[in-house]
């Protein structure tokens, strides 16, 4: 984490402190402070954000619940790059919140806040599926893999998703290993969709016939496409969730999908198992 700043709020929602963590309290994660303007009982709003700067001018709550990020593209690039690194200048964008209620005398208040991403990340993996052999001779190559139809915006503080226009698109080549195809993007949270305006992933390639890309005369363009159904099965993808989708190609043609969703967070992957083609 490159920055974190606190802004502690009144139950009026004006700002009381804001609070700039040092390089040894970012190490820490932790800080300590004098709450000015409160009494024993009173309500405070804590809130956290990581890896960006807000202005000076943000001095009500208000005012930074209104703040969002508006450019997706700076979180996605080459496979190799995303894997490797973040790619936004200072790192993920986090954050988190907490409402606590001032202690009485001497004792301190102990404030705990839980900070999150604010982009999902959806990791793809494609591959054949046992059944294509059977039915065809040769192989699929991946040659493109593009999410389209994501969230071009996301508040900086979770709550009721705000994507804004579903128009942010990013393709990207995929990196293979033992004929598996992987991409992996980051895109906005987004609240529930209907089939038909989901979240929607394209997968373009080669179908070759004897299985040898070197020699193009017995190849033809294919491709597949599927719509992300998020851990409800709804279309929903939620800030800092994980979700995995494992393609398996049984055809040339991508009409047939099967998905089957679990529930899980940023480290232990929600997946979504496609079989495509006929």
């Amino acid at each position: 984490m490159s920055s974190l700043t606190l802004f502690c709020f009144g139950e009026d929602g004006n700002l009381l402190v804001r609070r700039n963590f040092t390089a040894s309290e970012l190490a820490a994660r932790k800080t300590t402070f004098s709450l000015p303007r409160t009494a024993a009982g009173q309500s405070v709003d804590f809130y956290a954000i990581g890896n960006t700067a807000v202005g000076s001018d943000v001095t009500t709550k208000a005012a930074l619940l209104a703040l969002a990020e508006t450019a997706p593209s700076t979180y996605n690039g080459t496979f190799s790059d995303v894997t490797s690194k973040s790619l936004r200048s200072g790192g993920f964008l986090m954050s988190g919140y907490a409402t606590q209620t001032i202690e009485s005398g001497d004792t301190p208040t102990q404030v705990a806040i839980t900070l999150k991403r604010d982009v999902a990340k959806i990791a793809v993996q494609t591959s054949l599926s046992s059944d294509f052999s059977s039915r065809y001779p040769g192989a699929v190559k991946i040659t493109s893999a593009k999410i389209s139809r994501a969230a071009s915006q996301t508040p900086y503080f979770t709550g009721t998703a705000k994507p804004g226009a579903m128009t942010f698109t990013h393709t990207q080549t995929p990196g293979s290993t033992s004929a598996k195809f992987n991409n992996l993007f980051y895109v906005f949270e987004n609240g529930a969709l209907g089939t038909g305006s989901r979240v929607l992933l394209t997968l373009d390639g080669i179908y070759d016939r004897d299985g040898d890309f070197s020699t193009e005369e017995d190849q033809v363009a294919v491709g597949y496409q599927v719509e992300l159904a998020g851990a409800s099965n709804n279309g929903q993808l939620v800030r800092n969730g994980y979700y995995r989708v494992a393609v398996g190609i049984a055809g040339l043609a991508g009409q047939d999908v099967v998905a089957d969703i679990t529930v899980a967070n940023w480290e232990t992957p929600t997946t979504q198992n496609i079989n495509l083609g006929q």
